[in-house]
């Protein structure tokens, strides 16, 4: 009778522990069953484009100049432009004010706030044509960096050099989700002028791929949450060691009625 409790008690934890068991479409990408081999399926963008903020520090080049005027813009020349760093790129970039302007010298105080980056260049090249001709105006975000936290191998912050990035690109550049991710649930925030937007975004579903929050934006955290249930590799080596710890109970309970 003890043996046969102790084996009941030790199926019992087994059915309990591959309860927990996560299954195949939990922990895999983008699962579809409509896509099949030999065909393909479009999954068109709606991608949402960023628009300045106060805080935002631009980088605003003017190109095309003599070197005395350049100076007035420009805080690096053109010999060791690739050689500043980050911070150098913060320190000397054009910070957007409370009022939503940029200060650039001779041109006077101009309004970004609202623009997306190409519609802000596009002004600032008719203000500069106003005063020069033949300047070639660039101008980039130097704040464009994006957060990855939770259950990735490397979580961190990293800098973006480029203007195009996905959830997906974000991940990879974290070394990507561990075991223990739950992929259903990332949770992504997003800051905007009226504070911070948390939502859910589904990595398992290719529905992401047609949703505006594919593509990410500067500032963007992405965080990675644990699984509730332990991989399946991990359960079944528990169950395991269930099963050969029951099985040596009912072995030492046989020997110790045997003596008797």
């Amino acid at each position: 009778m003890r043996i046969r409790n102790a084996v009941t008690v030790g199926l019992a934890m087994v059915v309990l522990v591959l309860g927990g068991c996560v299954g195949r479409k939990s922990i895999n990408y983008l699962n579809d069953p409509s896509l099949s081999n030999g065909s393909s399926k479009l999954f068109e963008n709606r991608k949402f484009e960023y628009r300045v903020q106060v805080n935002d520090v631009l980088s605003i080049r003017v190109m095309g100049l003599d070197d005395a005027t350049s100076r007035f813009f420009n805080v690096e020349s053109q010999g060791n432009s690739m050689n500043l760093t980050d911070a150098a790129l913060y320190v000397n970039g054009y910070s957007v004010d409370k009022n939503g302007q940029v200060q650039l010298p001779t041109v006077g105080k101009i309004k970004v706030q609202g623009l997306t980056v190409g519609e802000a260049q596009e002004l600032v090249q008719r203000k500069i044509n106003e005063f020069f001709t033949n300047a070639t105006v660039i101008l980039k975000m130097v704040n464009w960096r994006l957060s990855v936290l939770g259950q990735v191998d490397r979580a961190g912050a990293y800098q973006i050099y480029n203007n195009q990035i996905t959830i997906l690109d974000a991940l990879a550049m974290a070394g990507g989700p561990n075991e223990y991710a739950d992929k259903s649930h990332v949770t992504l925030m997003r800051q905007s002028e009226r504070g911070v937007q948390a939502l859910y975004v589904d990595l398992s579903d290719t529905k992401i791929l047609s949703s505006e929050y594919y593509y990410l934006l500067p500032n963007d955290i992405v965080y990675v949450p644990a699984l509730k249930a332990r991989p399946n590799r991990m359960n079944l080596e528990l169950v395991s060691i269930l099963l050969a710890a029951t099985t040596s109970a009912a072995l030492l309970i046989n020997t110790i009625n045997n003596s008797k």
